[in-house]
């Protein structure tokens, strides 16, 4: 895959999570966070298992393959899930949109030990570094007015990254080289079967009052853009690129939810935007390798770089 291939690839996946956080914001007005995880995961999985036997694909039935996709599914979908629906309850959206951009030095950092073939090098440290200033530039001046937001919705958002990048580190390890929608439907169904007793036993959303419209379009939302056509994309994606690099679209999701605003609620694109932006595309074009740094990279160990 070309890096221009790559980094168009990465952008549409950008822009099937970036409204993410918007969605959960609507769906957690009527619904507990268990459940709309559920809910999220139950129709997705539908979904994909719809397209599955329409291409006429078969799921493997080795228990290998469906152990590392339930432990892929659990840390890529089923645990940040809850978190983030959890930590949406008590902190500011976009406060867990920066708390969701730590996640490529979580990365970054397991890839170090877990990945020899997408280690850190002088590249793709100045990519990262420019991505997480591209997070600064956009939300100083939140810091500076101030957040709200409780330490456990902060905690819980911090540990949903987290969650991510086990996730983009242990599914380039073990589940690349299926056939396409296997991976995503095999991982989104085991989280989901998870995750349904959870919601019904803990939430007992059967007795909730039935949600209103605006719940119900962020559950449906979050399962087709911020699932089927999410994941499709990223188990593309983690074929050809590494972890580090599928890892660095966690930055640019502040950036979508502001050009969402821009193009919805007629709100203002500001020079401190465009700056942020702009860093921040710059950063994940370098990590891609669209713009390549060859000169910072060792002779001895270029060639052994992923491509």
């Amino acid at each position: 895959m070309s890096p221009i291939k790559r980094f168009l690839l990465t952008l549409a996946l950008t822009m099937m999570w970036s409204p993410s956080f918007l969605f959960i914001k609507l769906a957690i007005e009527d619904l507990p966070p268990v459940t709309v995880a559920a809910s999220r995961l139950t129709l997705a999985a539908l979904i994909l298992f719809g397209i599955v036997f329409y291409k006429g694909y078969k799921l493997p039935k080795n228990f290998l393959f469906w152990m590392h996709a339930g432990l892929m599914g659990l840390f890529s979908t089923g645990f940040p899930f809850c978190l983030f629906c959890y930590a949406e309850k008590t902190i500011d959206s976009s406060l867990a949109a920066i708390l969701n951009g730590t996640t490529p030095m979580f990365t970054a950092l397991l890839a170090q030990f877990f990945v020899p073939t997408d280690r850190l090098n002088i590249p793709k440290a100045i990519g990262i570094a420019l991505c997480a200033g591209g997070l600064f530039v956009l939300f100083a001046p939140n810091f500076y007015e101030g957040m709200t937001g409780s330490t456990m919705g902060m905690l819980a958002a911090t540990t949903a990254s987290f969650c991510y990048s086990i996730g983009h580190i242990y599914g380039k390890k073990y589940l690349t080289g299926y056939q396409p929608f296997i991976a995503p439907t095999a991982s989104l169904a085991f989280s989901a079967v998870v995750l349904v007793p959870m919601a019904l036993i803990f939430e007992n959303p059967l007795e909730l009052p039935l949600p209103s419209l605006s719940s119900i379009l962020g559950v449906m939302g979050l399962a087709l853009f911020g699932t089927v056509l999410a994941f499709i994309i990223y188990y593309k994606l983690l074929e050809e690129s590494g972890p580090i690099a599928i890892s660095l679209v966690a930055c640019f999701f502040p950036v979508g939810g502001m050009l969402l605003g821009v193009v919805f609620l007629g709100e203002t694109f500001t020079l401190n935007s465009l700056l942020a932006s702009s860093l921040i595309l710059l950063g994940m074009m370098i990590v891609n390798k669209v713009i390549q740094l060859k000169f910072l990279e060792p002779k001895s160990t270029a060639a052994q770089l992923e491509s």
